[in-house]
């Protein structure tokens, strides 16, 4: 067992913290007499579950003599593996009591905040089964372990309690959150000792990592939402809580709005432990799992790019013509807007990154970069070259013009703006087939970014700013 350290310093007392202290004041301890004790809540990951992977700090906290130990849910495999010395209390009786989930963290928060004033205005002589000997120090019966063997044991007072979370008290954790945001007006000092979080051994459950980028979201506010905001088809995604089949039936429903229904997920069940489970499965089957339970995660991979421009060639094989990946978000179209104003196809030093031929420098290139309008004795033309330029990244120079417009009057790009609406109204009226309308609504929000993007130019406004009043405008009932 890991040596218990009793009465181990935190740090100073209400680290001023000036982004959450508006006025500048500096933060004083609540008590108004000198040598008064801070109230104090000592926050430590449990980890994902294993008790071998509570890091040896949590450990010492945990199982120090005389510790003050409440979790948050007695429902979390590493308690087991805590000596039997070890006293917790839970707050599994919020749970029972509180019909919404949104309800329980700040019920949790404020018993904590309760319970350290109370510990650290009591006196020592006070607390049942202790003595008061001297300074701050209190004796107390102690049965050891494996023996029947009871001796007295003089130790210092915790005036701290320990709050206990699963997983790493910054990840996913919102009474923690709770209790960071009300720490300085309750004059209350929250210290978190980091920890191993679910994060890790779900990762490599699933053999992903979080570069180049992972969303990570919570699968209660999926479950409650008409559309994921936050989650795009283009980066991976790490929902956890998907502690029911309930829960995953509405995150199911709601990812079905923007992921192919066959798109294929991984359930993540108690990793990091003996007990870990992973289940590869289409999306619309997750609810069906039997296995899922508090320590269940959902991985959605990104939607795989489409490319653009395949052509079949006269031997039956498949060639490509200004062949490009073409992904799935909203800003994936602003980012192809972006690059083709200025000019870069690929976004990569050296130019731009296409099947076929490959520079000197490592660049694949298309052959279509390789003709007569480039020198390829000299390296910069094949990126300056406009034409070589139009032809890589265009249909045809009539795109080129809209998209290389120099402002929203312009009259190609305001003539795009019009005649892409139009023809959108125009196949809904005529009920077209989904492909038509799918195509029409494809023009239109091409048209739309661009305008967007060109206004972002000018620092008019972003994408957001529009989003923002097509909400309001939702949310009135009108269009």
């Amino acid at each position: 067992m890991a040596t218990a350290v009793a009465g181990t310093s935190f740090g100073d007392p209400f680290p001023v913290d000036d982004d959450d202290n508006d006025d500048g004041a500096s933060v004083e301890s609540s008590a108004s007499e000198p040598g008064a004790i801070v109230p104090e809540i000592v926050v430590v990951g449990l980890g994902p579950g294993d008790p071998g992977q509570i890091t040896m700090q949590a450990w010492d906290i945990l199982t120090a003599p005389g510790a003050r130990v409440h979790v948050r849910t007695a429902q979390h495999p590493t308690l087991q593996g805590l000596p039997p010395h070890v006293t917790i209390t839970t707050f599994d009786h919020i749970y029972e009591r509180t019909k919404l989930l949104q309800d329980v963290y700040p019920q949790i928060a404020e018993e904590l905040f309760a319970i350290a004033e109370t510990v650290a205005s009591t006196a020592a002589a006070d607390v049942a089964g202790a003595s008061q000997t001297e300074d701050d120090v209190f004796s107390s019966f102690v049965l050891q372990d494996d023996s029947d063997e009871v001796k007295v044991r003089l130790d210092e007072r915790q005036r701290h309690i320990v709050y206990a979370v699963p997983g790493d008290p910054c990840v996913a954790e919102n009474s923690v959150k709770i209790l960071r945001q009300l720490s300085l007006a309750r004059k209350v000092k929250v210290t978190i000792i980091p920890a191993v979080s679910f994060l890790e051994p779900t990762l490599a459950a699933v053999g992903a990592d979080v570069m180049p980028s992972l969303c990570i979201i919570d699968a209660i506010d999926v479950a409650g939402a008409g559309h994921a905001v936050g989650i795009t088809v283009d980066t991976p995604t790490l929902l956890c809580q998907v502690y029911s089949k309930a829960v995953a039936s509405d995150v199911k429903l709601t990812l079905m709005q923007q992921f192919p229904e066959d798109h294929v997920v991984t359930l993540v069940h108690a990793a990091g432990t003996n007990e870990e489970i992973v289940e590869t499965m289409p999306l619309f089957e997750i609810d069906s799992s039997d296995n899922i339970d508090i320590l269940t995660s959902l991985f959605v991979p990104a939607v795989g790019v489409i490319s653009h421009g395949d052509t079949e060639g006269t031997d039956g094989d498949s060639q490509t013509a200004n062949s490009r990946n073409i992904r799935g978000s909203v800003e994936s179209v602003l980012d192809e807007i972006a690059r083709a104003r200025r000019g870069d196809v690929s976004g990569e030093a050296g130019g731009p990154s296409m099947d076929g031929n490959e520079n000197e420098n490592g660049n694949e290139m298309d052959d279509d970069v390789l003709d007569d309008d480039c020198d390829e004795d000299d390296d910069d033309s094949k990126w300056s070259s406009s034409s070589s330029f139009d032809s890589l990244y265009f249909d045809d120079l009539d795109s080129f013009s809209v998209f290389g417009s120099l402002d929203h009057a312009d009259a190609a790009a305001a003539s795009a703006l019009r005649q892409s609406g139009i023809a959108a109204a125009i196949a809904a009226e005529n009920d077209a087939d989904s492909a038509t309308r799918k195509e029409t609504l494809g023009a239109l929000l091409a048209a739309l970014s661009l305008h967007v993007a060109m206004a972002a130019e000018q620092g008019e406004f972003t994408m957001a700013d529009v989003v923002v009043e097509a909400t309001k405008r939702v949310r009135k009932g009108i269009i």
